[in-house]
């Protein structure tokens, strides 16, 4: 069924087999002129699954953009969600963002009138143009849902399939779904459950190129014989080449023929499709082409797709300016919102109070690369090894592989359910095991594992809570991990550390490795300054005190560190108690008040939120009237904690507290400004 018009039912657009072919290829070059311009992404999947979203969106499925929710259209589920570029050049092809104005948190900005519906996608994962990293069908038409974890739009095109079927209506179910989704025990219930509910109107689609970010699906974890293991569950199953339209269209029209079951179709296809230098490579996942020009440029790539013709030079320069225009206007908008203050205290921004920048997930990688050398430990992978750095665990110099490490790593795949059950036997025995994800997955989708087999067991876990917080912003909310404070800290035997810069995540790391007990260890993914040193001192469950003592070349130079239980009043008339990143935000705050409003502040660094040192809470509370907390993280995760803390001690006066987090939303890239939080409550 081709694009129709949902009130008169004609057809508005078809396309011939010639000319869907023809716009694979257009498809695959706005693909990777929007990757560039975002300087993030995923090239390997988007290009492989090209092909059958062409087929899909420009052919098969019956839909209309000028009606996105109209109530008979059929519905695609993209359960792959880091694959959303590749949804958004389909949706803008078929001409869902025709009348769409270019905007920013839904202000229309002025000099986009001409921008076109589909060169709208090269705004990808710029803040606030609705085409993040994975779908959010809040931003754009034309998304039936918002995705990203791995594992869940099967269930979720079930039971639209399985409303159709209690509506009586005709429309059709389609889910993609990659081939590493299939280590996810969660599709495996769905396919089961789509076959004992015979969903034929359910179709589900594989975009099997055999590679996932550690390495193949084989060598990950293996999930062939796919065709065997779905017709056993009561599957129709049809195998295909995934670049070869006729073979696409024809099984798609087969599959919609299928009575009585649901059918799925595998089909083979080659990661980076295209891309010469990224056709099947399992670096180029969530890599993108590193400039304009050069052996692994946009320029090698449009070249290589054969697009250059419909893309010259002088097209993309256009097209790339129009992302850079736009970013310039959001850093505009952004810079204005911001509080002024005398001079500009941004990081690095000045001569002096430099400050060096480190990924706390490299802190968290010289840890495990050290804790390696423990035959006791062992470690587990969760096919994003090298990204989280749990690959240092085996590859301690961060290149070569210990054969006899190598023995104690275990890949689980994207199984994150699973490996907290597979630790869980190791602890048992009495190995130190350490797991890890993105904090979403890590610590949120396998809860109940943590809560019932590790935590009531009282077995030592070590989970490494990756990506924690809103620093993988461009990834879109399904990836930004603002709940693990709570989520964990409620949790009976539970510890858990939130470090403040890469160097504070190897002493925490190495802290929790030698406690009895489950422990996680929560870090971020981008660079974030380092605010302490190997002499800063570290004590698991002691909180610190920092003190801004005046400006100095080396911003770590211009504060004082020691612990709270070492510390005497110095009649400061500000607390900031805070954790993780938020931590330099606070020293950079102390510095910002000092020097334009002579006001002394306390910093209270507490990296251990469980045990909490609410003996350096009270005596704060105690000695300072106005408190403010600070989290990257929903607001009132860490900051309760104190406020309960606060309250449960004999204070003896009246407290001022906020709290300065994520406000009860999902999450968005942003700035935090706690100076002017604090000069609120000052009343200044």
């Amino acid at each position: 069924m081709p694009i129709i018009d949902s009130e008169t039912g004609q057809v508005t657009k078809d396309y011939t087999v010639a000319e869907l072919i023809d716009k694979a290829r257009e498809m695959r070059a706005w693909n990777m002129i929007s990757l560039t311009a975002a300087g993030s992404g995923h090239t390997g999947g988007t290009m492989s699954i090209m092909d059958i979203t062409a087929a899909l969106y420009l052919k098969h499925i019956r839909h209309d953009p000028k009606n996105p929710q109209w109530e008979d259209r059929d519905r695609v589920f993209w359960s792959t969600g880091h694959k959303a570029p590749a949804l958004y050049v389909a949706l803008g092809m078929a001409g869902y963002f025709d009348n769409r104005r270019v905007s920013f948190h839904d202000e229309v900005l002025p000099n986009f009138e001409d921008v076109s519906g589909i060169e709208q996608t090269v705004l990808l994962r710029k803040l606030g143009s609705g085409f993040e990293g994975h779908p959010n069908w809040f931003k754009l038409p034309g998304l039936e849902f918002s995705s990203g974890s791995l594992g869940q739009g099967l269930g979720v095109a079930i039971g639209c399939a399985l409303n159709a079927k209690l509506e009586d209506k005709d429309y059709r179910v389609y889910c993609l779904m990659g081939d590493g989704e299939q280590d996810e025990g969660s599709i495996w219930e769905g396919v089961m459950c789509a076959a004992h509910y015979q969903l034929d109107n359910l179709v589900g689609i594989i975009d099997f190129n055999r590679l996932q970010i550690d390495g193949s699906t084989e060598e990950v974890m293996k999930v062939s014989p796919l065709r065997a293991k779905y017709e056993a569950f009561g599957w129709y199953v049809i195998e295909i080449d995934g670049h070869d339209m006729h073979q696409i269209l024809d099984a798609l029209e087969q599959a919609d023929k299928v009575t009585g079951q649901p059918a799925l179709i595998i089909a083979h296809t080659i990661k980076g499709k295209g891309v010469s230098y990224a056709e099947d490579v399992v670096g180029y996942h969530g890599v993108v082409p590193k400039a304009r020009s050069g052996p692994e440029s946009l320029d090698v790539a449009l070249e290589s797709i054969g697009a250059t013709d419909l893309f010259p030079p002088e097209r993309v320069d256009a097209l790339l300016q129009i992302a850079e225009d736009y970013q310039d206007q959001v850093d505009a908008k952004i810079a204005a919102a911001m509080p002024q203050f005398s001079r500009d205290y941004w990081w690095n921004h000045a001569d002096n109070m430099v400050v060096e920048m480190d990924a706390t997930r490299n802190g968290f990688g010289r840890a495990i690369a050290k804790l390696g050398a423990d035959e006791r430990v062992v470690a587990h992978g969760a096919d994003i090894t090298g990204s989280i750095r749990m690959d240092r665990f085996y590859k301690p110099d961060g290149k070569t592989e210990d054969p006899e490490r190598l023995k104690r790593f275990f890949s689980i795949g994207i199984a994150e359910a699973n490996m907290a059950l597979v630790a869980a036997g190791f602890a048992k025995e009495g190995k130190i095991p350490f797991i890890g994800s993105y904090g979403v997955f890590a610590t949120g989708r396998n809860w109940d594992q943590l809560r019932t087999t590790v935590g009531y067991n009282d077995f030592s876990v070590k989970i490494a809570d990756a990506h924690g917080g809103i620093s993988v912003g461009p990834d879109g909310a399904t990836h930004q991990a603002l709940e693990e404070i709570s989520v964990i800290t409620c949790l009976p035997n539970f510890h858990m550390v939130v470090p403040c810069d890469a160097v504070e995540t190897t002493k925490a790391t190495e802290a929790i490795a030698a406690i009895d007990g489950p422990a996680v260890v929560r870090y971020a993914r981008e660079a974030t300054p380092v605010v302490t040193n190997e002499q800063t001192p570290f004590e698991f469950g002691m909180a610190n005190v920092i003190r801004y003592r005046g400006e100095q070349d080396q911003f770590v130079d211009a504060f004082e560190t020691v612990l709270a239980a070492d510390y005497d009043s110095e009649d400061e008339q500000l607390a900031i108690i805070a954790c993780g990143p938020m931590v330099p935000e606070a020293m950079r705050a102390a510095y910002i008040l000092k020097e334009d409003y002579e006001i002394e502040t306390r910093i209270l660094n507490v990296h251990t939120v469980k045990p909490l040192d609410e003996e350096a809470i009270v005596t704060t509370a105690c000695e300072i009237p106005v408190i403010i907390t600070a989290e990257e993280h929903q607001v009132g995760g860490f900051g309760n904690l104190v406020a309960g803390a606060i309250t449960r001690g004999d204070v003896g006066q009246a407290i001022r507290l906020d709290m300065v987090g994520v406000q009860d939303r999902y999450g968005e890239s942003g700035a935090p400004c706690i100076a002017q939080k604090a000069l609120d409550l000052l009343g200044m």
